[in-house]
């Protein structure tokens, strides 16, 4: 569990969770990783679809779709050759890069502390794009030479999105720089969140050109 928890996305996370549910028949292991990861917006969402009343399959069909559409509509919205700057680890992300049909030159801090930058690059190193890893201290230089910032989200709450430690530094240099600073975020992000650990901190919306989703 500890090295799910680790190394994936939050789709991925989800999706194991439902299996963990469906195999248990309660939801015992979702009650215990809130507590343990009050941050985490796709267990909050899972426990919400839940208590709605929604059975595994259905939120397993849901949050696909979810994700799916977020990416496409992505695609679509960004559907031109560029040199992008992004941050830390993303399922998200991951796919979105690596499905979308221009050539991009993806550049990738390697996001401090937790190293988080190494695992998207290793995950992007032999998709059809340039991806360059670079220290966190030279991102400036590639921020302000790139088309435009894009970062995955862990929330998006009433005042801003909460993400990886260092996301607040890319979006003030890329408004500094004039550059747009997107976030891509399925729906499973949109739900009340607190920052509760260290690792985390809030952009907030000023900063943010436009949360590109899936839903309308």
């Amino acid at each position: 569990m500890d090295d799910i928890l680790k190394h994936s996305g939050s789709v991925e996370i989800g999706f194991w969770l439902l299996d963990e549910i469906e195999k248990s028949k309660n939801i015992k292991i979702l009650e215990k990783l809130l507590q343990q990861k009050q941050e985490m917006s796709i267990l909050k969402w899972i426990k919400h679809m839940i208590d709605e009343g929604y059975g595994a399959k259905n939120i397993r069909r849901i949050l696909r779709t979810s994700f799916e559409n977020t990416i496409k509509y992505a695609r679509k919205f960004l559907n031109f050759d560029a040199k992008v700057v992004t941050i830390s680890n993303s399922k998200t992300l991951e796919i979105f890069f690596k499905t979308h049909q221009k050539n991009l030159e993806i550049i990738i801090p390697i996001s401090n502390p937790g190293g988080e930058g190494k695992l998207l690059y290793n995950n992007l190193k032999t998709s059809k794009h340039t991806v360059t890893l670079v220290d966190d201290f030279k991102i400036e230089k590639h921020i302000r030479e790139c088309d435009y910032v894009i970062t995955g989200a862990d929330a998006v709450s009433e005042i801003g999105v909460i993400n990886k430690v260092g996301t607040k530094t890319l979006a003030i240099l890329a408004k500094y720089h004039k550059k747009p600073f997107f976030v891509i975020a399925d729906k499973t992000k949109f739900i009340d969140s607190e920052i509760k650990s260290d690792i985390f901190e809030l952009v907030p919306f000023e900063l943010i050109t436009a949360i590109i989703s899936g839903e309308l």
